[in-house]
Formats: structure tokens, C-alpha cells, sequence
């Protein structure tokens, strides 16, 4: 745990310029803004030394000669401004940093897609496709490190998206590129974030924005190195409060282990007395003795932190493949060789400190004859530290309860779609020029019942646009469907229509959903037009608002844009049951048309569920957690119970030889054990409600913390811990009496 939070916590930390670099961000919009702004930031703000654009893509790359063999990839590439390596210290290979991504059509490779494309061959100055468009390799870089919050492929030059007019890079109206920035020393980001608002052309494109914030700004800047606990879905995220919680499993795993060392070493301590007293009687001093059994448990912890080394260099790599996560290679990191044999020095000494004391502090002329007295003063302390092992116990176990419930909540909850039985693929540009013979040849099969085409999927809308509407300046998503979107997912019409099939006269219509309506204080929405791409649209229709993107956040405003344009997205509803075959007879209809490519056709519900991929490893590694946590808890309560019964082995000897039955002396040594439990958890149950109900606030769509939860979590603790003592607590009380007694 160590290994892997140190990782997350170095995210973007090895940029020479890590303190001087900010993404611009908005209040309502997050990181996406208009390219447009970049040059204005330039121009106007001295502050800026330099700025770079982002347009996070996917597509497919390949080489002429590799595709007359029809060979390509499936990837993720960034458009991004010349000014990228100026900013970001990622090394170049080969190539120019400073013109590598000056001239349009300029593609710079990473170090395995060089290899994947090119073998061992040079590639500068090589031609190579993507989405069908000729680039000129210009440069080879580094595979980006995996601290890093974005990541890619490959990356072109931005100018091509303004040479040719792409992804909205010339319109204020396309807000879905990010914009990085690097100030210069002792420039303050307050006064840069009060510039740019007052840039009259972003003024104007926020005003809307500045009228539902008057006494806000609109406008921020993000250090680069806290881009990493934001959850944007365009770069890598991790929840800052998870990595604390961690921190702080790291050290209560460490104090459990802690505890039940000294639980052993204390159960023993009438068995070692014997032996240190008779050393203490030919001489040795007490601070020897003491010494002695420090030098044990130091010796003892640095052969578990040995042998725990030799399990992690096995396992490591399972364990980042079983919980989906990186960070776990000690390579590179050999300073934490050095730290952990420091702490198993130093957590011997300490965990050897208090059974050193105790064990030689019975009485030298009682231990020399083996009849030990030990002073009652250690009892609170044992009993204090199995009742704080079970407080961890049943806080993880009703935080993993937690989780899962709202895992559960989030898969079950009602989008408003009707999402069974959904699959789709990412279509080609072959496949959009023959979209409606490739829909006719799919519907030849019987087991095929409906398709629709769309720019994007449920939950991965990511089209903003910024429009003035007769005088209001609005920002919102917009979805690009076709006619049939609406009706395929069963998204109710509550004003206006629907768009008619086969109706050129609704190309380019518009239909917003109701939080669209309320936030724009439209009453009349029908009478709206709203500009789009080189046309004016009509709102022809209302829809019920419907969960199209992470249920972590609120709706948004929305509107769906028909076109006839932009089916990057082929949905198909199936009949339930025969999926092989019928997947594989969608994957064939589409290399009859598009024989080139390659195809993958996945089940919706399982992307919607990726929504929810960092949580639900959360959740597993919080159950990992708490079976150790579990297994510590009740390694340390055997150790007591043990204890315990050797200190009472004569009481109970008594009891049965005056008449006590076996239930009445479990009962006994089982009472204490009950009683931990119960304290336990009361102080465990409002410190997991707090933590659990904090983390669930930042999500907009949350399950309730229900009281069962928690019962559930104390009663599983306490039957795990009966059934922990009540072996132990049997094998005394059905002990012979005579045995404990014959001495007495």
C-alpha cells in the first residue's frame, strides 16, 4: 500500500515546470473550453509565457504500406499546440521539440507505436494514416510514464484541426478542448484568472455563465499536480480521500501487527520469566533481559519484512492485474528497500518495548520457583488494544458493505433509457458512407430488432456547446442522433414532438431535454432557434430528462441534435439469448463493407459500468483490506485468550471442582470477549458513518446509510471472535482440574 499510494501521490510531479503549469477551467464547464481562447491568452495576458491547446481523440493509425494488408489500430492520440514540449517535459527520441508539431499534418509517434508501425526502421520523415488522413512523422517520444494524468499514442499538431477546420477548433461555440498553460516566475494565478475574464471576447461568451454567479468567478486555474484527484473522464483519477484512507490502513495494519505481537509475546511471559530470572540469578541485570527480547523482535521483524518481500516480488504484478491498478514496481524505487528495512528495525523495537517490560517485571525470587505474578496494570492496556483491532475490524467492514451497496444502486438505478440487451461498435469512415445498406444487412437477422446511429454512447457524451439564443448567451451538451434515437432507448416527449422518420425537413432540428427548459428560464421552447454548425436549428420538441452521463453528476442541460452527420456510434437492440452468434454475424456484415478494419462489438451495460470502474476496485481492495484486518483481529484475540487461560488455568481448576459446568466457565472467559466487541463497536459505527456518509456527498446520485449496515458488520465481528475464543475457551474449561490443581 506504501508502493502504490507513494505512486498516485507523484502524478504529473516530474515536469521541470510542475509549480508553473495550469489548465484553464470554468465554473459550470469544468475543463472544457473553446480552442479559440488560447491565442486571446497570449496576446492579452503577460503573464502567460506559453499555452497549448488539447483535443483528446480516438482513431485509427496505420501506414500505406500496412494498409493495403489491412492492418491498423484502434488508439488514443492528442491534438495538441506546437508549444507542447516547451511546456510538458516529456523526451523526445528523435525529432525537434520545437518544430516536431509547428506544421500541419504532423504526427509525432511514440516509442512502441514507432516499433508497432516502422519495426526497427527510422520513421522520421514516414508517411502514415489516421482516420484515412496522411501525417508526416516529425519526431519519436518516450511511451508516456504511467504517472502521468494524460496519456496517448501519439500526438499531432493542432494546426491541422485549424487548417482543416476540425473539432471545433475555430468556433467559440465547441467547448471540448482543454487548455494548459505555463506561467512565468512569481506570476500570480489570482490576477491571471482576473485577466481573463475581462478579455472582452471571453466576457462576452460568459456572460450567461456570470449571471447565475455575480459574486464568482467563472474562470480558474488548475495546478497540474491536483489535476490528478479530479474526475474530468479525460484524464486518470483518483479520489485524494482515498489515498488518506489508505495511508491510514497502512499504519492501523501496522499497529494490528503491533498488537498481536505483543498479545503473543505477553501469553508467553510465564513460560520466558523462568528462564531470564535464573539468568538475572547468575548475574545478568534486568535491562539485559529486556534487551534480549527487544533484539528478538527485531530480529523477527526483519525475517517477516524479508519473507514479505519475497511474497510481494512474487505477487505484485497479480495484485495490479486482480484491483486494475499500477504503482506496485519497486524498480527505480530502491529507496524503499532502505525505509522498510528501517521500519521493521524500528517497529521491532517498539512492538518488543512493552512485552520486555512486562515479562521481567514479575517478582526475581517468584519466577526463579516458576510461580509467576504479574501485575494487573497490563490488562487494560491488552484489553484497549484487541478492543481498537476491532474497531478497524468493523469500520472496514461496514465501509466495504457501503461500497457495494452503492455499486449496487448505481448498476440498478434508471437512466431513463431503456438499456437491455444494447450493443454497439464504433463504426469507420467506409462504414458511414454505406451506414444505411450496413443497418439493412443487419437487419436481415432475425435476432437483430432495432439499431440507431449517434455521435456518442450513454455516458460518454462529450460535445459542449456555448450559443446566444435571442440574446441569452447558453451553455449545454449536445448529442448528434439520428431519427430513430429517441424511440430506440424509449425517451418520452413531454412538449412538442418527436423527430419524424425518414423527414429531411427535421435535419438539423433540435429537441432539449427539461433541464435545459428550466435552467434557461424558457417558457415558450418551441419558439427557440438555436445556431449549430454553418445552419440555424428548431426546437421542435421537449424530452424528459434522462442520466446521460455519470451518475456521479448532476443532469445537465441537453439537447439532441439530428443529423444526418456524425454516426460514429452503431446501437443495436438484440433478441435475448443468442449473443456469440449474433455478434459474430454483426462483426462479419461489417468486414463485408469495410473489410480493412477490425471490430469490436461491446454490451452497453458493461461501458456504463466502466463509469464505475475506480469505485468498484475501491471496493474490492477495501475488502482485501478488512479479510486481513479480520485475520490480524483474531490472530491477536487468540493470543489473549491464550493468555487468559493460563492466568486463570487454576481459578478455573476451582470452579469445576466446585461444581461449575462447561457452558458456565466458556461463558466466563467468553464475556470479556462480548464486551470488547459491543465497545468496539460503538466507537467504530458514527467514525464509519462520517467517513462513509463524506464520501458519498461528492456523488449526485447516492444510496441511503442504512442502520443495518452497520448491525451487519458488528454481529459478523462478533460471531468471527466467539468463534475465535470459544475453541480456546472449551479446550480450558473441559481440562482436567486435577492437572491445574495436584500442586496446590
Amino acid at each position: 500500500m506504501t508502493l502504490y499510494v507513494s505512486f498516485e501521490k507523484s502524478f504529473d510531479r516530474f515536469h521541470q515546470n510542475t509549480a508553473s503549469i495550469y489548465r484553464l477551467e470554468t465554473k459550470e464547464y469544468g475543463s472544457d473550453v473553446p480552442a479559440t481562447i488560447n491565442e486571446l491568452l497570449l496576446k492579452n495576458i503577460p503573464e502567460v509565457e506559453s499555452s497549448c491547446v488539447f483535443y483528446f481523440y480516438d482513431g485509427k493509425i496505420t501506414t500505406p504500406k500496412l494498409d493495403q494488408g489491412n492492418t491498423g489500430f484502434r488508439t488514443k492520440m492528442l491534438f495538441v499546440s506546437d508549444s507542447f514540449f516547451d511546456i510538458f517535459s516529456f523526451p523526445l527520441l528523435a525529432g525537434n521539440p520545437s518544430t516536431a508539431l509547428v506544421d500541419p499534418h504532423s504526427i509525432v509517434l511514440t516509442e512502441s507505436y514507432a516499433k508497432k508501425l516502422f519495426d526497427q526502421s527510422n520513421p522520421l520523415g514516414e508517411s502514415v494514416l489516421v482516420d484515412n488522413m496522411l501525417y508526416k512523422v516529425t519526431a519519436v517520444m518516450k511511451d508516456f510514464p504511467k504517472n502521468t494524468s494524460f496519456d496517448a499514442d501519439y500526438l499531432i499538431s493542432f494546426s491541422t484541426c485549424i487548417n482543416e477546420n476540425l473539432h471545433g477548433a475555430n468556433k467559440w461555440s465547441e467547448w471540448s478542448s482543454n487548455i494548459f498553460m505555463k506561467l512565468r516566475d512569481h506570476a500570480n494565478p489570482l490576477v491571471v484568472v482576473d485577466k481573463i475574464e475581462k478579455i472582452p471576447e471571453v466576457a462576452e461568451n460568459l456572460k450567461s455563465m456570470k449571471s447565475r454567479f455575480p459574486d464568482q468567478s467563472c474562470v480558474g486555474l488548475r495546478p497540474l499536480k491536483d489535476i490528478h484527484y479530479i474526475d474530468d473522464e479525460k484524464t486518470s483519477y483518483i479520489n485524494p480521500v482515498i489515498l488518506n484512507v489508505l495511508l491510514l490502513l497502512t499504519l492501523i495494519l501496522g499497529l494490528m501487527g503491533a498488537v498481536n505481537f505483543i498479545n503473543f509475546s505477553t501469553s508467553q511471559a510465564p513460560l520466558r520469566a523462568k528462564a531470564l530470572s535464573v539468568l538475572q540469578v547468575l548475574g545478568g541485570r534486568r535491562i539485559s533481559s529486556m534487551a534480549q527480547i527487544i533484539l528478538e523482535s527485531v530480529i523477527l521483524s526483519i525475517c517477516a519484512m524479508v519473507l514479505s518481500l519475497l511474497i510481494y516480488r512474487i505477487s505484485f504484478s497479480k495484485i495490479e492485474t486482480i484491483f486494475g491498478i499500477n504503482g506496485l514496481s519497486i524498480t527505480d524505487r530502491s529507496i524503499f528497500l532502505v525505509w522498510f528495512i528501517l521500519f521493521a528495525i524500528g517497529f521491532g523495537v517498539l512492538a518488543g518495548l512493552y512485552p520486555a517490560k512486562y515479562i521481567t517485571s514479575s517478582p526475581l525470587a517468584q519466577s526463579v520457583k516458576g510461580n509467576t505474578h504479574f501485575s494487573g496494570k497490563g490488562k487494560i492496556f491488552r484489553n484497549a488494544l484487541i478492543t481498537i483491532q476491532f474497531v478497524f475490524t468493523i469500520g472496514l467492514l461496514a465501509s466495504a458493505f457501503i461500497v457495494e451497496k452503492q455499486l449496487n444502486f448505481w448498476r440498478n438505478f434508471d437512466l431513463g433509457i431503456n438499456k437491455e440487451h444494447v450493443v454497439y461498435l464504433n463504426t469507420t469512415n467506409v462504414l458511414r458512407d454505406h451506414y444505411q445498406t450496413f443497418a439493412n444487412e443487419l437487419l436481415k437477422n432475425n435476432d437483430i430488432v432495432d439499431y440507431t446511429y449517434a455521435q456518442f454512447i450513454p455516458g460518454k457524451v462529450g460535445m459542449g456547446w456555448g450559443r446566444e439564443v435571442d440574446g441569452q448567451l447558453i451553455q449545454l451538451k449536445c448529442w448528434p442522433v439520428d431519427d430513430k434515437f429517441l424511440d430506440f432507448f424509449g425517451i418520452k416527449i413531454v412538449e412538442g414532438r418527436g423527430f419524424a422518420k425518414d423527414s429531411e425537413a427535421d435535419n438539423n432540428t433540435f429537441i432539449l431535454n427539461k433541464k435545459a427548459v428550466e435552467k434557461f428560464g424558457w417558457t415558450n421552447p418551441l419558439e427557440r432557434q438555436i445556431p449549430g454548425f454553418d445552419f440555424t436549428g428548431q426546437v421542435i420538441g421537449v424530452a424528459e430528462n434522462i442520466n446521460f452521463s455519470s451518475l456521479k453528476e448532476e443532469i445537465e442541460p441537453m439537447q439532441f441534435w439530428r443529423t444526418e452527420t456524425r454516426k460514429n456510434n452503431l446501437l443495436l437492440r438484440l433478441k435475448p439469448g443468442n449473443y456469440i452468434q449474433t455478434i459474430a454475424f454483426i462483426q462479419s456484415a461489417a468486414k463485408k463493407i469495410d473489410p480493412k478494419n477490425q471490430f469490436e462489438v461491446k454490451f452497453l451495460d458493461d461501458t456504463i459500468n466502466t463509469l464505475y470502474e475506480k469505485e468498484s476496485r475501491i471496493a474490492h481492495f477495501i475488502e482485501f483490506v478488512a479479510l486481513w484486518c479480520i485475520l490480524l483481529a483474531v490472530t491477536g484475540l487468540l493470543g489473549l485468550i491464550i493468555f487468559i487461560c493460563r492466568n486463570l488455568i487454576k481459578e478455573i481448576g476451582i470452579r469445576k471442582v466446585n461444581g461449575a459446568t462447561i457452558v458456565e466457565v466458556i461463558s466466563m472467559l467468553n464475556k470479556d470477549v462480548i464486551r470488547w466487541v459491543v465497545v468496539a463497536f460503538l466507537i467504530a459505527t458514527p467514525m464509519a458513518y462520517y467517513a462513509m456518509n463524506k464520501w458519498l456527498e461528492s456523488f449526485a446520485y447516492k444510496t441511503e446509510l442504512s442502520w443495518w449496515i452497520f448491525a451487519l458488520a458488528g454481529l459478523l465481528a462478533l460471531g468471527i471472535a466467539l468463534l475465535t475464543v470459544s475453541w480456546q475457551s472449551w479446550k480450558a474449561a473441559t481440562r482436567n482440574p486435577v492437572e491445574a490443581l495436584r500442586y496446590e
